[in-house]
């Protein structure tokens, strides 16, 4: 029962997803682009969650202490992806780095060939000298795409990534420790929890929270007030409809 509620919740957030996707390509369409993408970072931080709502200690690793003394945090059953990985570590919209890791949608009649984050074989690429000719358009012996056929989406105004990769509760491990406004982190020692600034405002001059955790981090605050009541509700009208099933 638990494995079918996960695979509802995760059904309902593409859905969500899939209707956006759409909206925004149809915006593409009339502006003649064959690829858009967006700008993507590598690593999210692992729970966004003010005084640690949404997390439990965890303690079931070699790393991760005792159960009397845990040093490692887990999400708590029941909260979504969508939530737990609401934290980038840069506002929208992200620096020009973070497109070297981007997703892409694109026209698979254009997109002959892809490959993990991009578009290797396209019909530009394939367009022949006489072919250009032809169509009334230059020729070169290489090739680059055209910010017209290929470009980025607009974070603000058409559609943000938020890459929910899971992290490992182990990944945390000393997190008190690491996450503290004071520490200064050696090798590997990064704070691997996040905890967003208030408002979104990293200009306050309140660094950190009131138990001496550092802001590190940014929300997708439509996210928080308009997708995720929506998703919700999604999930309580279809398990209702299920239930009435039995």
């Amino acid at each position: 029962m638990m494995q079918k509620k996960k695979d509802l919740r995760f059904l309902l957030s593409a859905a969500l997803a899939q209707r956006q996707c759409i909206h925004l390509w149809s915006e593409c369409k009339i502006n003649e682009a064959n690829i858009a993408f967006m700008p993507n970072f590598l690593m999210i931080l692992y729970c966004p969650f003010q005084s640690l709502l949404g997390l439990r200690p965890f303690h079931e690793h070699k790393d991760c202490g005792t159960e009397s003394d845990p040093t490692c945090l887990r999400v708590k059953d029941g909260h979504l992806f969508a939530e737990a990985y609401n934290c980038d570590f840069d506002k929208s919209p992200k620096p020009e780095w973070s497109e070297r890791a981007k997703k892409q949608l694109y026209q698979p009649e254009y997109v002959l060939t892809h490959f993990v984050h991009y578009a290797t074989v396209t019909k530009g690429l394939m367009t022949t000298k006489e072919e250009a000719k032809k169509m009334g358009k230059s020729w070169y012996m290489t090739f680059h795409e055209s910010h017209s056929a290929d470009r980025i989406t607009d974070e603000i105004n058409q559609a943000v990534m938020l890459h929910s990769k899971t992290t490992v509760p182990e990944y945390t491990v000393d997190w008190k420790r690491r996450c503290a406004v004071d520490f200064k982190p050696g090798h590997g020692e990064n704070c691997r929890v996040g905890f967003p600034w208030p408002r979104n405002d990293d200009k306050s001059t309140v660094k950190a929270t009131s138990d001496g955790f550092g802001y590190n981090c940014f929300q997708n605050e439509k996210l928080n007030e308009v997708w995720l009541p929506k998703l919700r509700n999604a999930m309580e009208i279809r398990q209702s409809k299920l239930d009435g099933l039995r």
